[in-house]
């Protein structure tokens, strides 16, 4: 993992109020030389229901699935872990958040966070 982006410390909680259980997901980041790609195993959660919020250097990612149950139906036996997911990630480096953008596809939430102007390695003129 890139200790640009790095996940957060501090201790998630749900919503006050809420009896929503939360599930990490698994993920993965990619840095590049102008955008780092964030790469989140969303498995049974639908494209409108994935959500990405940043605000100020933290970066939240939550997708609640989809029913699979039938209405009233019970499971005489389940593996299956139905909880929503929730990530969050401290940004270790600035991003430039007009051009963020996510796309969903086959269970996967792809985020290209790029790297500010002033993020940027320069080379400075020696005279």
């Amino acid at each position: 993992m890139s200790n640009e982006i790095a996940q957060s410390p501090t201790k998630e909680t749900r919503p006050q109020g809420t009896r929503q259980s939360w599930q990490r997901p698994r993920y993965e980041v990619k840095p590049g030389k102008d955008v780092y790609e964030l790469r989140v195993h969303l498995p049974g959660v639908p494209r409108d229901q994935a959500e990405v919020t940043i605000e100020k250097d933290q970066l939240l990612v939550i997708g609640r699935r989809a029913n699979l149950r039938p209405d009233g139906g019970k499971p005489v036996h389940q593996e299956l872990v139905l909880n929503d997911f929730r990530l969050q990630l401290q940004l270790n480096v600035k991003i430039d958040t007009d051009q963020i953008s996510a796309r969903s596809e086959a269970g996967v939430l792809t985020v290209s966070l790029p790297v500010a102007e002033e993020s940027k390695p320069r080379t400075i003129a020696v005279e």
